[in-house]
Parts: C-alpha cells; sequence; structure tokens
C-alpha cells in the first residue's frame, strides 16, 4: 500500500508539470532522427558481414576470384558504415545521457551489464575489423585464415547489437520486475519474471535525475544507491522478448543490406558498366541471401508478435486495428488460437480492468486509442512489404526452376532476369520500408512510457527546457553525418562508375 500511495504521489506531481512533456516530446524529434541515423549505418555493421563473408567463402571454396573481389569491394562499405555507425552511436549516447538524464538510472542498473558487455563487444569489433581489412590480400595460402579473422568481427558485431537490443527490449519488456507492472499500473500485463528490482527506488531515481542530473553521481551515497537499485544485473539479457527482437532485427537487417548489394549489381548490368558475367555471380548470391533471410523473418515476425500479445496486449490491439469495444481478428485467431472465432475485447475491456485513481494506466490507453490509427498502418505497412518480399524471393527461384520461370513470365510478360534485376530494386525500397515502420510501430506503440508500465519518457528528460532551436540544430547536425557516409559511399561505389569505370 505503501509503494502505491508513493509511486500516486509522484504520478500526480509530474503530471502536473506540464513544460516537461513540452521537452519530452521536442527532444523526441531529434532523438527519433538520431537513431534513425544510426541504424541506416549500423545495419551494415550488424548483417553486412554476412555478405561479404560469404562471397569470400565462395571465392575460397571454388577458387574463383571474382567472389573474393566481391568481398574486398564490400568490405570497403563495411568499414565506411561502421566508422560512420561509431560516430552517430555516440551522438546518440551522448543525446541520452545529456537530454534524457534520467536514463542513468537504467544505464547503472539494469543496462549495466549488456553495456558493459556491448563495450568489450565492440573492442572486438574494432581490432578485428582493422586487422582483417589490412591484411585481405596477404594470406595468399591460408586463405582460410582470413576468413576466420572476419568471422570474429561477425561474433563482435552481433554480441555489441544483441547487448544493444537486450537494453531495448528491457525498455518494452522490463523483464524481472515480477507483478510490480500489474499491480501499479497495467493490469493486463502478466509475471514479468522473478522480482529483483525495487520499484520504488525506481521511480525515486526517475524522478529526481531530471532535476539535479548528472550532479547527483558526484554525490558521496549515489553510486550506492544506483547500485542498490537491482539483485540481479544480468538479467536483461535473459529476457525473453530479446530472443524475439534479436532475430528479428538481424533478419532484417539482412534482408536490406543484401537486396541493397544486388541492386548494387543490378545497376551495374543495366547500366552495361564493367564485366556482366562477374555482375550476375553477385547479383545471385546477394538476392539469395536476401531470400533465405526473409524466409526466416516470416517466424521471427510471428515469434515477436506473440510477444507483443502476450506482454503489450493494448499496442497488440492497435497495430491489428482491434476496435476500442473488441473485434475478430481472424488471421491472427488462427495463429494464437487455432480457430477463426476468437473474440479480442478491445481496448475498453483493458480501460476497465484498471483500478481507480491509475493515472498512467488511464494515460496508456488513452495514448494508444490516439495512436491507434498510425500505428495500424505503419505496422500494416511493414506486413504488407514483408509479404511482397516474399513474393520476390519465391519469383528468384525462376533463375533455377522452369516451373517458377513460366509463372513469372506469364503472370508479368517478362523475362526471369529482368524480374531479377528490377526485383532488387523493389526489394532494396520494400525492406528499407518495412525496416522503418517497423521500428517506428515498436516505439511510438511505447508511448507514453520510457520502460513500458514502470518510467515514463516525461519522468527521464532533462528538468532544463529542450528548445525547438536546439532540437533543430542537433537534427541538421545528424543529416549533416548522415550525408556525409552516403557521400563516402558514392565516391567509392559510384563516381567511378559514372566515368566508366566498373573493375568492383
Amino acid at each position: 500500500m505503501l509503494q502505491r500511495l508513493t509511486i500516486q504521489a509522484f504520478q500526480l506531481i509530474y503530471l502536473a508539470v506540464s513544460g516537461s512533456w513540452s521537452s519530452a516530446n521536442t527532444a523526441e524529434l531529434m532523438t527519433i532522427v538520431g537513431i534513425y541515423v544510426h541504424a541506416f549505418f549500423l545495419i551494415f555493421a550488424f548483417a553486412f558481414p554476412i555478405v561479404v563473408l560469404t562471397l569470400e567463402a565462395i571465392g575460397i571454396r571454388r577458387g574463383d576470384e571474382d567472389y573474393i573481389r566481391m568481398a574486398w569491394n564490400g568490405s570497403k562499405l563495411w568499414g565506411i558504415t561502421f566508422a560512420a555507425g561509431a560516430v552517430t552511436g555516440t551522438l546518440v549516447e551522448f543525446g541520452l545521457i545529456v537530454v534524457w538524464s534520467g536514463s542513468l538510472a537504467l544505464i547503472a542498473s539494469m543496462a549495466a551489464a549488456p553495456l558493459m558487455l556491448e563495450l568489450y563487444a565492440f573492442i572486438i569489433e574494432i581490432v578485428l575489423l582493422g586487422t582483417y581489412l589490412t591484411t585481405f590480400w596477404r594470406f595468399k595460402r591460408r586463405k582460410w585464415g582470413h576468413l576466420l579473422i572476419g568471422l570474429g568481427v561477425l561474433f563482435g558485431s552481433n554480441l555489441s547489437a544483441y547487448m544493444i537490443l537486450a537494453v531495448n527490449a528491457w525498455m518494452q519488456v522490463p523483464w524481472g520486475t515480477g507483478n510490480t507492472v500489474s499491480h501499479l499500473f497495467l493490469p493486463w500485463v502478466p509475471s514479468l519474471g522473478p522480482l529483483v528490482v525495487n520499484p520504488v527506488k525506481l521511480k525515486l531515481l526517475a524522478t529526481t535525475l531530471p532535476i539535479v542530473g548528472s550532479s547527483l553521481l558526484s554525490s558521496p551515497g549515489a553510486f550506492q544507491l544506483l547500485s542498490n537499485f537491482t539483485t540481479d544485473p544480468w538479467i536483461a539479457i535473459f529476457n525473453p522478448e530479446v530472443y524475439a527482437t534479436y532475430l528479428h532485427n538481424l533478419f532484417a537487417a539482412l534482408i536490406i543490406t543484401s537486396f541493397l548489394a544486388s541492386s548494387y549489381f543490378s545497376y551495374k548490368i543495366i547500366k552495361r558498366v564493367g564485366d556482366e558475367r562477374y555482375s550476375w555471380k553477385g547479383l545471385r548470391v546477394t538476392f539469395l541471401l536476401a531470400t533465405v533471410a526473409s524466409f526466416l523473418q516470416v517466424f521471427a515476425g510471428d515469434f515477436q508478435g506473440r510477444e507483443l500479445y502476450l506482454y503489450q496486449r493494448n499496442i497488440f490491439d492497435a497495430t491489428e486495428g482491434i476496435p476500442a469495444k473488441g473485434g475478430y481478428d481472424p488471421i491472427m485467431s488462427i495463429l494464437l488460437y487455432g480457430n477463426l472465432n476468437h473474440f479480442f475485447p478491445g481496448t475498453n475491456y483493458l480501460s476497465s480492468l484498471l483500478p481507480q485513481g491509475d493515472v498512467l494506466g488511464q494515460l496508456t490507453i488513452a495514448s494508444t486509442n490516439t495512436y491507434a490509427p498510425v500505428l495500424h498502418l505503419l505496422y500494416y505497412t511493414m506486413v504488407i512489404s514483408g509479404v511482397i518480399l516474399i513474393i520476390l524471393g519465391i519469383g528468384y527461384f525462376g533463375l533455377y526452376s522452369t516451373t517458377i520461370r513460366k509463372i513469372v513470365q506469364s503472370l508479368l510478360r517478362i523475362r526471369e532476369e529482368t524480374f531479377v534485376l528490377y526485383g532488387s530494386f523493389a526489394g532494396a525500397f520494400l525492406s528499407i520500408l518495412a525496416g522503418i515502420t517497423g521500428w517506428a510501430t515498436r516505439e511510438l506503440g511505447r508511448h507514453p512510457w520510457t520502460v513500458y508500465g514502470v518510467v515514463t519518457y516525461n519522468d527521464v528528460v532533462n528538468s532544463r527546457i529542450i528548445t525547438p532551436l536546439f532540437t533543430g540544430a542537433i537534427i541538421l547536425l545528424e543529416i549533416g553525418i548522415f550525408l556525409a557516409g552516403l557521400w563516402g559511399i558514392y565516391m567509392i561505389f559510384f563516381k567511378n562508375l559514372k566515368r566508366g569505370g566498373g573493375s568492383h
């Protein structure tokens, strides 16, 4: 009872401070742009090594220098995007500490273990990537040794991504809070694992840090206060939601990077730049990787959807377009219950579960209902894009199957090779669209929470007013870094093509 009264007191105090909500809304704009810019480069460090190392492995296995050369040229893009990702990542982390200063509570507790391991993974990535790039042509006899170095980089990049996603997954599903969320704010949330946090201290930290900021860290008792926040700092790494998040993001990144690579080869073929046979070799491999990842994404997406239904029922209702009064969804009904007639109650039912005086629970339902049309549109943009990617993947096998080739030709009235060439561009566009809308659905749906059911984003924003001018300046900086990265890619991969080159 004391805990509940304490939490409600903080709710009423902070909901009354409208200025902090305004700052949070303004700050969120620059955070969104920064994360998307960082994500563009991050996906190359995350998944593009799979493309590069696949090409290198094929080249070594077959003794074909064309694939080795493709891997070498791809490693240049790998290096550029890694550097840009490191710069944008630093900017995002700087913003996290300065703008969302209350996040220090999370960093010093539930995020401590994953971020510590992420730092070690990043070091592994830096050292081995530099070794991989500088020794590419030095392994004349033991080429498999060089590939092993690349696999080490792949391990580092994926370990790094997993740990970052573990933090985000904990913000979505705060594993280790037991029944705290359901008892205090959101009664439809099931038990979130064992109780290893102090919920009162969590709220105290979240509401104190925005006021005093980093100066709290210099106080003698600050470290002890923060370190006592949880009895198990490793639990975020084993959050069941992170498994689905990691797989879903890995396949999404692989689809995007593979289709971008295949569209590059298609561009060279269409423009008749370089050796067409060489480009077709690369196109076949990269398109195949995108196809396999698209098929696997079906299972990863289903896994993540089930996690959403289990832990974030209000967001599930919004994304699936379930009316507030409830309704039927035949596809979801079959997937979840094995029949066509399951009735999904809707947010009116969820609202009826809220105890009297649950201000943040009411705010959650209001936010869900407000964003529901946008969430539904974003979610199904992602789903429809994914379905088309599956169709493109099936059509790709027309290169090897006479039956599929005939179907493609009869339906589209084009040659199979033409379908693959232009399908690469469609795949690149649709995969990026799916990635953007999918992540937007995930983050927007969590409103108004930073940590779902535990801490609102109003709690963690810096107490100083975040002005539109400051936000605009940071957004311009973020866009400038993004354009600089694109310019570097253009200079290496496309400017030479315009001059009639094309050896790579």
